[in-house]
């Protein structure tokens, strides 16, 4: 059965912001959605369909990526990096000085909603989950691996996303105290963020993500090289192009998905008397959480040779680990000592190929200090504790995703395996 077409036609209704007069013309990028936005209203996980794309938004967005570039490239280091990034982007208190860059947004068109869902977007879900899993939108399912969050939520207004194909305009200047340097880096911070940025939440797994179909400067619609993304710390793999955005977010998305769980990739064949889709996982917590909890159904006795490695972390946390059959471990939360997140290190998007085309990226930000993150695991139900090793470069032989893709840490093995 296919799925009925749902969508909420919104007016364009933007408020526009009192800025100050300045002799500086206002700069536009004319933006056009390519996948949907999750969440990014003013209430967690819900779209704000009067009010899609956020000014306050869009400068923390930029901030991040000036932030990046500033460590990355321009050489800037704590206190003189945080009196920079004040300066240009504002500070913070009362006293604070005001940002030198001026935002606003024009023209925000074609707001649709669409449900992760079957049904019309005001009724209620059905409230056993797996009637629920099946009810799934056919055009979402290629995605429901980085939509996941959604499958838990009982309210049908956290399982809407802002459908693909809402246009804006964001028109920028600088403040007359601006200097060139001012520029040169307010350029290039804009330049990065309309390649690898998004509007909404999830971003990092290519939701929310735009192109730029016009611009007062040329060079915001120029792809960023793989040379270019080198000199910020960062790398780059690519995936040959195709005419359709979401297909390349499907096979950026199908990549990680595989690299982490697939069978014969992140998942042993299942064996010939089992119904199971998939065998044993091929990566080492499961195993050490069944020794670290001295729990486990006889048929999944602990025989992964890395023993302490949460490799998985690396892609970003907290991870939630749950088995099933009442003989396995309850529920275990693996997360950064003294905090509850870690932001993952890894982008992965359709981005424009420069020539009309789409290709599936995957944007690796600097490791450098991700790689030696301490982190414990939990125990939802007790809150006991565990110390565990995230990353440790002697144990990659040990881990198949990681050898059978060249190798070294998590994140540059999943590079590798991106492009095969």
């Amino acid at each position: 059965m296919k799925d009925k077409k749902m969508a909420l036609l919104i007016p364009d209704f933007v408020p526009k912001e009192n800025l100050p007069e300045s002799k500086e013309k206002w700069q536009e990028i004319h933006c056009e959605l390519i996948t949907p936005i999750y969440g990014g209203g003013i209430q967690a996980a819900v779209p704000d369909v009067l009010m899609p794309i956020r000014v306050t938004a869009i400068r923390g967005q930029l901030r991040f990526w000036w932030r990046l570039l500033a460590q990355q490239k321009w050489n800037l280091k704590e206190k003189s990096l945080r009196e920079a990034e004040f300066r240009l982007w504002g500070g913070i208190g009362e006293e604070a000085a005001a940002s030198l860059v001026f935002l606003r947004v024009l023209d925000v068109l074609n707001v649709k909603q669409i449900s992760y869902f079957q049904g019309s977007l005001d009724s209620s879900l059905p409230s056993d989950k797996k009637v629920r899993s099946k009810s799934k939108s056919n055009d979402l399912k290629p995605y429901a691996y980085v939509l996941f969050p959604m499958d838990s939520e009982e309210k049908r207004e956290k399982t809407l996303l802002i459908k693909e194909g809402l246009t804006w305009n964001l028109q920028w200047r600088l403040s007359e105290k601006a200097n060139e340097t001012d520029r040169e880096q307010v350029l290039e911070t804009l330049r990065w963020w309309v390649n690898f940025g998004g509007v909404g939440a999830r971003t990092r797994r290519g939701c929310g993500a735009f192109v730029v179909k016009d611009s007062s400067n040329p060079v915001f619609k120029q792809p960023l090289s793989i040379d270019e993304v080198m000199q910020a710390g960062c790398k780059l793999v690519l995936r040959p192009s195709t005419n359709h955005a979401l297909v390349a977010w499907k096979e950026a998305v199908q990549r990680l998905r595989d690299f982490r769980q697939g069978v014969g990739i992140g998942r042993n064949h299942p064996s010939s008397d089992t119904t199971k889709p998939a065998g044993r996982s091929r990566w080492a917590e499961p195993d050490e959480i069944r020794r670290i909890t001295r729990t486990h159904s006889d048929q999944h006795r602990p025989e992964h040779p890395a023993g302490d490695l949460f490799a998985r972390g690396v892609f970003g946390m907290p991870i939630i680990f749950h088995f099933i059959g009442g003989d396995e471990p309850t529920d275990t939360t693996l997360q950064p000592k003294c905090k509850e997140r870690m932001a993952s290190p890894l982008i992965i998007r359709p981005v424009g190929d420069g020539k009309g085309g789409f290709q599936a990226a995957a944007l690796s930000l600097p490791l450098d200090k991700v790689l030696n993150v301490s982190v414990e695991l939990k125990k939802q139900n007790k809150g006991t504790v565990h110390p565990v090793t995230l990353w440790e470069e002697s144990k990659a032989q040990q881990v198949k995703p990681l050898s059978q893709n060249g190798g070294g840490n998590p994140i540059d093995a999943f590079l590798n395996y991106f492009t095969k």
